[in-house]
């Protein structure tokens, strides 16, 4: 039977037996010992014994009530002896605070708190930096990206982590934070280190209220001066950002896979214009480089501005202003070497007289398009006009039918085709490669609604025009989905051809009322007054003073 002692310690009240008592005693009055004459001692022995309390507390369970020898001396092993740290001069202080702060870097096991005392919101970004071994500047930077690329939703997350995550308030979780043993050296180390931070901050404010008052001068200017500075820095962190959402969405808008999409559009664009030759992605790096280098330093610098942070992450401006030269170069590169493939412009013209059509309305039909399926205007995105497939390029788009009067009395069709290269040789070949489909039977003239290239042949801005040589006062029908292909009409229109161009025939849906029309304007009204003559015919009033 042993002799139990109920004590409290650290807050805590525990049952201890008699001898686990003594030991305890002498040692918590060693630790004391050490620690006279600091200004921290009280600071100092509370987060001690708060700490042995926590250990006393894991060592009991529902079994066992009393702390016994065993458990003080497992303690002990723990919280290290009161010899290991002893308050020297300033000199030996000054090592040990810089082994200390040495020992904080090292990689140990860390546990994930909040640090309310480096905190700019709700210290989430300061206890992350304490836990992956990074400057708290860096993790702010990547969190506010990542709120900012995932469109707020990063906003959520934020706010969850700080309402599940504690923050670390006493020294001993700080001291965790930080992956460092919570024993007495360090506790001790670290309440002084404290200690002299506030020590040194008030002094600070002390001296400069004792300046304000001296001097008798206000915050005011001091205040606006800040405002504007705040102003500034979110400003420019705006348009940091605004340049990152820019990249974003050109990966977007172009399907980028890395933000899950299939690429159609890039590896497209890849195919037509560079060929694969690489020069495009040399421009897409070159722009992310470009740009996105600039975009950081924006936000980095309005971060610093606003936190009003001394801090610095060595290397980055070196590092990001190497990557937008590098980024610059690139682009520059690829766009002369892109540039000189449209450097030379080539046109091809072939043009056929419609024989075949005996009365005076041309029929104009669109060929059914079996390519572009859907497709009912010329209001159509260039990259969804493009298609590859087998040894074709189809290009649905840059097809634009025209009508021109003729003054003699046949019909006719001109398809001009045109292309750009880096010469005028390749230019022309690449003109002449265009195939387009036409075809006439009767008084029908069928025009395809796209044209078709070599799949060898890149994209060089290839265009066909197709002019239709209408004989003045002769007709044209408009069949079904002519507005693919013009904006002079719309389907299932008849129109007339004037020296001026095309007139629409109002109030004429074939062509027996058209005739009905040009019989009742052969017999127009005359009449004569004393003073002129006045010719009446259809809606057209002439009149004409006699001399």
């Amino acid at each position: 039977m042993n002799k139990t002692i109920s004590i409290n310690l650290g807050g805590s009240v525990f049952n201890i037996e008699e001898d686990a008592y003594n030991v305890l005693r002498t040692y918590l009055e060693n630790i004391k010992s050490n620690f006279s004459g600091d200004p921290a001692a009280l600071e100092i022995m509370s987060d001690i014994e708060a700490r042995i309390a926590e250990i006393f507390h894991d060592k009991n369970s529902d079994k066992k009530n009393a702390v016994v020898l065993e458990d003080v001396n497992q303690m002990i092993s723990i919280m290290g002896q009161p010899e290991d740290y002893k308050m020297d001069d300033d000199k030996s202080g000054s090592a040990q605070n810089e082994s200390f702060t040495s020992a904080t870097t090292r990689n140990r096991r860390r546990r994930i708190y909040r640090d309310n005392d480096d905190a700019i919101l709700g210290g989430v970004c300061a206890g992350l930096s304490h836990y992956v071994g990074w400057d708290p500047i860096v993790v702010r930077l990547l969190v506010v990206i990542i709120c900012f690329v995932s469109f707020g939703t990063g906003v959520f997350g934020y706010i969850l982590f700080w309402a599940l995550t504690p923050a670390a308030i006493t020294t001993a979780e700080k001291l965790q934070m930080r992956g460092e043993p919570v024993n007495v050296e360090n506790i001790g180390k670290f309440v002084n280190e404290e200690a002299r931070s506030a020590a040194d901050r008030l002094g600070k404010a002390g001296r400069g209220a004792a300046q304000h008052l001296r001097t008798g001068s206000t915050d005011f200017f001091r205040g606006l001066l800040r405002a504007i500075a705040v102003v500034f820095g979110a400003f420019i962190m705006f348009l940091g950002f605004a340049m990152l959402a820019g990249l974003f969405s050109m990966a977007a808008f172009s399907e980028f896979n890395v933000f899950g999409f299939d690429s159609t559009n890039w590896d497209t664009l890849n195919t037509l214009i560079f060929g694969d030759t690489g020069t495009f992605w040399v421009l897409v790096i070159g722009t992310i480089f470009a740009i996105g280098a600039p975009a950081i330093a924006l936000i980095y610098s309005g971060i610093k501005i606003i936190t009003r942070t001394p801090r610095r992450i060595r290397g980055l401006a070196l590092s990001l202003l190497s990557l937008f030269i590098i980024g610059t170069i690139m682009c520059i590169y690829g766009g002369i070497k892109t540039g000189k493939q449209f450097s030379r412009h080539a046109e091809v013209m072939n043009s056929v007289v419609l024989n075949d059509v005996q009365s005076d309305t041309l029929k104009l039909e669109v060929i059914p398009d079996d390519v572009f399926i859907g497709r009912s205007s010329r209001h159509n995105e260039f990259h969804d006009m493009i298609k590859i497939a087998d040894d074709k390029i189809y290009y649905g788009e840059d097809i634009e039918v025209k009508f021109e009067p003729s003054h003699n009395d046949k019909f006719k069709i001109e398809v001009q085709r045109y292309s750009q290269g880096r010469n005028m040789e390749q230019a022309g070949t690449l003109a002449r490669n265009i195939e387009y489909a036409h075809r006439s039977s009767g008084d029908s003239l069928f025009v395809g609604s796209y044209f078709t290239t070599p799949k060898t042949d890149m994209y060089r801005a290839q265009e066909v025009d197709v002019i239709i040589y209408i004989p003045v006062g002769k007709y044209v029908h408009m069949g079904k989905n002519v507005n693919m292909l013009t904006w002079d009409a719309d389907e299932d229109k008849v129109m007339r051809m004037s020296d001026d161009g095309l007139e629409s025939e109002e109030g004429s849906d074939n062509h027996e009322s058209r005739h009905e029309k040009i019989e009742i304007s052969v017999h127009p009204d005359i009449r004569v007054t004393d003073d002129s003559v006045v010719i009446r015919s259809g809606g057209v009033e002439i009149k004409s003073r006699r001399d």
